[in-house]
């Protein structure tokens, strides 16, 4: 499938799509095996059931592991939860467990979930709840509310730290969509793996691209397993301090990409968007420019994830819960014409950024800000109330629809 147009970049500038980067990295022949010494307090190999490759879980008998199925009864329960929320006459912010209440049976399965996120194999979708079954407004209740069960506590997504939701939609068609400096998450486009901010990406699929489109998911512990042996080099580089966070409000000096927590957790974080920009939108212009090394470990990063990746299944309704800190994603480009220039899409996705305080892995001090931006409180008196979105649905704008991702913080 042809990728989505692009706009060709500027003489000396790096492109998104591009994976060569530098002269030196055409093609991964040109990758020179360098060996070295374990990076101090991480260890030689990462081992356990976060080393995986995407082979693995393209074995059709290996679903069940993976889905959580809700069946008829179930879906009931999560009906007559939906009902009882919306019956206490309180705002969204206001979901959680008490408020959204199910069964035992279901809840324990749920509760799995975020065991398996954090300390199985990163990834876990919740399937069997049909978005026609409810509106607009009631699926992003749902997902709120089953979300609640697996890590109730929701991050904030965009730069003034109110809203929760995001809603993952391609712009590309829409009249003004060139003055709005879109991210490549609200094109048609491809996605090079990245992350987000936040410990578990959850994402609930209300309508699916005719074609291509699907997520894409990596491991980190497999990727680095793979450079240890080949290019320590590299994975020297990746230790150094980088910033991966495409907004402006970030700490100067970087962070470290690679982070070992407790536990031999490997933490990693990692976009490019921040170093080659997108479309008209050039990098951030307070980032020096980049090393031939960090270009270099940049294009292997998106060798390695691509070479190992999963294509997560999906069926409308699908929740998938993704660990964010040693898992990476990306997307395919989708529903484009035989030119490679955008269609409409009925893709349409639903982003919540959570965290499970019962199992949330303990990160160094230097990821503090991360934590304290993304969870912690937004009022001045230590309070924190959050801002959803529905729907995108808004009849007082010209075209009936807010802008998707409006204001959101994300690295895709």
């Amino acid at each position: 499938m042809k990728m989505a147009a692009i706009t060709a970049s500027p003489p000396g500038r790096i492109d998104y799509y591009a994976q060569s980067l530098c002269p030196n990295t055409t093609t991964s022949a040109t990758f020179k095996r360098v060996t070295g010494e374990t990076l101090p307090g991480f260890p030689s190999q990462y081992e356990g059931e976060r080393v995986w490759t995407g082979s693995k879980w393209l074995d059709p008998n290996l679903e069940k592991s993976y889905i959580v199925q809700i069946d008829k009864d179930d879906l009931l329960e999560v009906e007559n939860a939906l009902r009882h929320f919306q019956g206490l006459n309180v705002p969204p912010g206001l979901l959680s467990r008490d408020t959204f209440p199910l069964p035992k049976g279901l809840s324990h399965r749920l509760r799995k979930v975020s065991q398996d996120c954090y300390n199985g194999r990163g990834f876990a979708i919740v399937r069997g709840i049909s978005p026609d079954r409810f509106t607009d407004e009631e699926n992003v209740l749902v997902f709120g509310g089953i979300s609640s069960y697996i890590a109730p506590t929701r991050g904030f997504q965009d730069v003034h730290r109110e809203l929760v939701t995001c809603h993952v939609l391609s712009e590309d068609m829409r009249p003004g969509s060139k003055e709005q400096n879109l991210r490549p998450a609200f094109t048609n486009g491809r996605l090079a793996f990245h992350t987000d901010v936040g410990d578990i990406l959850a994402l609930h699929t209300l309508g699916v691209s005719d074609t291509g489109g699907e997520t894409m998911i990596a491991s980190a512990c497999q990727i680095y397993n793979e450079m240890a042996e080949s290019r320590h080099d590299l994975i020297q580089e990746l230790a150094q301090n980088w910033a991966f966070f495409h907004s402006q409000d970030y700490y100067t000096d970087g962070t470290p990409l690679l982070t070992n927590a407790p536990g031999d957790k490997l933490v990693f974080q990692f976009s490019r968007l921040p170093i080659t920009g997108f479309r008209s939108q050039g990098a951030n212009p307070t980032l020096p420019p980049p090393s031939e090394k960090r270009l270099e470990a940049m294009a292997k990063v998106e060798e390695l994830a691509w070479k190992h990746a999963f294509p997560l299944p999906r069926e409308p309704g699908d929740m998938a819960y993704i660990n964010n800190l040693c898992l990476m994603h990306a997307r395919s480009a989708f529903d484009v014409d035989e030119e490679g220039n955008p269609l409409p899409s009925k893709r349409h996705l639903v982003k919540l950024m959570l965290q499970d305080p019962e199992l949330a892995w303990e990160l160094p001090q230097h990821l503090g800000w991360y934590l304290e931006r993304v969870y912690g409180p937004n009022q001045e008196d230590g309070g924190r109330t959050e801002k959803w979105q529905l729907s995108v649905k808004d009849e007082s704008l010209p075209d009936g629809r807010i802008w998707a991702g409006s204001g959101a913080l994300s690295n895709g």
